[in-house]
């Protein structure tokens, strides 16, 4: 296919991945001499309608979700065969399977960086009532940019639509379906329920933090039952007994035993709750800077300690389309692709808290060291303090210069 043009547009330049439902293709834009990434439906998978159905779902739903940590949908369309095809922004860099497999595992600050932005990316999906269903390192794409790296989610082919705006009639997530890689699924979704929500996402990045950090799955098994077996009732094991050199802060070892709860109320309630909670844990902060409060309904206030994660991204917004209006087009990408991004969501059932509240401005002096440690409180006694003591020193020499006179 190497050379074909592909609806008068784009001229397919280099494979880059293969996947089970289609193949991604470096290509550039005919009239604009732009390389974008080109997602194309297998031949064979095309002729099924549900399979159809699905990429073209994919397509809708990615575009309902705008953030900086998902890949940009640019055109969604037929071939001159009359195939869906996904056009969508080209990256440079490698999913974190690749840096995995590379170096093992990585270190808490970095992945600590892959916690904080694919949540951002999830927060908004779950907000918009998607529910990825899907995450694992091969859908995770470590993006270079001028100003240094971004981590976006990619792949939403098994995304699940559960709000009011979802496309009736074209929802492959039926009761009893395994949709998902195994080793990554939460026991709600490895039993096959119709009832999967957000939560599920958070269980995946648990494990895909426990593979960040000691270079391990935490459940494994040489075939599918027994796998289940082991997500359904067994423990995950210990950090520091799976990686003893690794050093892991106790803390985020009790935010592991939160984040892979069997129970799904006994996990973090929102992926932003569960971001800050381990910016908390691992002592880090995200690399990325980051702009005021999104405002968006359901946001609550960070804890003193969970106010270091800041406020999430402006760049992040839900694109709700109107019902009954032409949805603009998603994309997907295939685990081998090394070199572009693509991505779509799913909803939850309930949907999580939004943006943290702004950081209140600081003072018109900036604190010594040791009072700028201190918590917003102490340091709030602090300066009065301070205050009241200038006041009766103000006071006192008033009354002294009187005395003298």
């Amino acid at each position: 296919m190497e050379g074909q043009c592909i609806a008068g547009k784009y001229r397919l330049a280099r494979l880059l991945g293969k996947g089970g439902m289609g193949s991604v293709w470096l290509a550039e834009h005919l009239s604009l001499r732009t390389p974008v990434a080109i997602k194309l439906i297998d031949v064979e998978a095309a002729k099924n309608a549900g399979a159809r159905a699905r990429f073209d779902r994919e397509a809708q739903l990615a575009a309902r979700i705008r953030s900086a940590h998902v890949v940009k949908v640019l055109d969604h369309g037929l071939t001159d065969d009359g195939l869906p095809y996904i056009a969508m922004e080209c990256l440079a860099g490698e999913t974190l399977r690749d840096r995995l497999s590379a170096r093992g595992r990585i270190t808490l600050a970095e992945t600590a960086k892959v916690v904080s932005h694919v949540c951002r990316a999830l927060a908004r999906a779950h907000e918009a009532g998607l529910v990825h269903r899907d995450i694992k390192p091969e859908n995770i794409f470590m993006a270079r940019e001028d100003d240094g790296e971004i981590v976006k989610i990619l792949d939403f082919g098994v995304a699940k639509a559960t709000d009011a705006l979802s496309m009736a009639g074209v929802d492959p997530t039926r009761t009893g379906a395994l949709l998902g890689t195994p080793y990554y699924m939460s026991p709600e979704q490895a039993k096959g329920l119709k009832s999967v929500d957000y939560r599920s996402d958070l269980w995946s990045l648990g494990i895909v933090v426990f593979e960040c950090l000691t270079g391990q799955r935490p459940f494994t098994a040489p075939a599918l039952g027994p796998l289940i077996a082991k997500i359904l009732g067994t423990p995950a094991p210990a950090l520091s007994a799976a990686a003893p050199s690794a050093r892991i802060p106790a803390e985020v070892e009790a935010w592991m035993r939160k984040a892979l709860a069997v129970d799904p109320d006994a996990r973090f309630a929102s992926a932003r709750e569960l971001a800050e909670a381990f910016m908390v844990a691992s002592g880090t902060a995200d690399s990325m800077e980051r702009g005021p409060s999104t405002g968006l309904p359901g946001a609550r206030s960070p804890s003193a300690a969970g106010s270091r994660a800041g406020a999430w991204d402006t760049a992040d917004t839900v694109a709700l389309a109107p019902s009954g209006a032409p949805p603009p087009a998603a994309a997907t990408l295939p685990a081998a692709a090394a070199t572009l991004a693509v991505a779509a969501v799913t909803p939850p059932a309930v949907a999580p808290p939004a943006a943290a509240a702004p950081r209140a401005p600081a003072g018109p002096a900036a604190a010594p060291g040791a009072v700028a440690a201190a918590p917003p409180a102490v340091r709030g006694l602090i300066w009065a303090v301070v205050v009241l003591g200038i006041a009766l020193l103000a006071v006192g020499g008033v009354l002294a210069a009187t005395l003298l006179r």
